[in-house]
């Protein structure tokens, strides 16, 4: 299912729910057609939501939509979900962010060694990343090394998937480069694993409850336009939107996370 035909309620080529994110139709093009191709247009808007989330900027593709199978809740039964994943590239973004952030050290390697049959590849791979301390005066070492067994992402047949086929230093220095980032930076990068880091693998630790979708109340339409108009010119609109159907606010709240959270805040102003 292509973006241009999953989100079909539009004014001026670009989907309404698009426009209340302030993208534009250039860059819903560029997002859909060139940078997240095949991606489903709900998969590409959480792409959207996160780079706001975190001051990035979606057209420099910071992040990646990783198809996994995600087990649910109470089964042992796994479905495909998109999820949204950091690149190397936001590691290395958050961490020069800091201005604390001294770079790393050469890659080293280890010997090559075989594995399950494939070409030779490299053992392990190190790294140092430096950052400055302010209260010491000093530049801290962290020193991360990873080995190929460990990070490799493998096929059915327990080989290495393409990827890692065709360029196993490349793929292995970046899942080390973004090992250090995290420990080096803790607080500003947090502990998601980067899609390099996880191309291939499945979340076996991911659980999800499902839930039956909420059916769209009566009228809804009408009620979200009458309120986005009303906050859009001004208007005095806070006892309508206290005064709202549950079942409207419910829905929009489940069905658009990002619109519903814009409203409360002007609630709140």
């Amino acid at each position: 299912m292509t973006a241009s035909t999953e989100l079909v309620a539009t004014t001026g080529g670009v989907p309404e729910t698009v426009q209340r994110r302030g993208i534009t139709e250039s860059q819903w093009r560029t997002l859909c057609l060139s940078l997240f191709p095949g991606a489903s247009a709900n998969s590409v808007l959480m792409v959207i939501d996160y780079c706001k989330a975190r001051k990035l900027d979606p057209l420099k593709k910071p992040c990646h939509i990783v198809p996994m199978e995600v087990k649910k809740a109470g089964t042992n039964q796994y479905e495909w979900r998109d999820v949204v994943m950091p690149g190397i590239y936001e590691h290395r973004t958050t961490a020069q962010r800091t201005g604390e952030y001294l770079g790393h050290s050469k890659a080293e390697y280890g010997p090559d060694i075989p594995f399950t049959g494939s070409v030779a590849v490299p053992e392990w791979c190190s790294m140092t990343i430096y950052r400055w301390n302010a209260a010491s005066s000093q530049r801290v070492e962290f020193p991360v090394t990873v080995f190929f067994r460990e990070v490799v992402a493998t096929n059915r047949e327990g080989k290495p998937n393409a990827r890692w086929a065709r360029a196993p230093r490349q793929m292995m220095t970046k899942c080390c480069e973004a090992a250090g980032l995290r420990e080096a930076f803790p607080d500003e990068i947090g502990g998601e694993m980067t899609a390099e880091e996880m191309d291939g693998q499945r979340a076996v630790d991911v659980v999800v409850e499902s839930k039956p979708a909420l059916p769209k109340p009566e009228k809804y339409d009408e009620w979200l336009t009458d309120l986005l108009a009303a906050i859009e010119s001004g208007d005095e609109w806070g006892d309508s939107w206290v005064q709202s159907p549950q079942e409207h606010r419910l829905y929009l709240a489940e069905t658009d996370a990002a619109t519903f959270d814009q409203i409360k805040a002007k609630a709140s102003e």
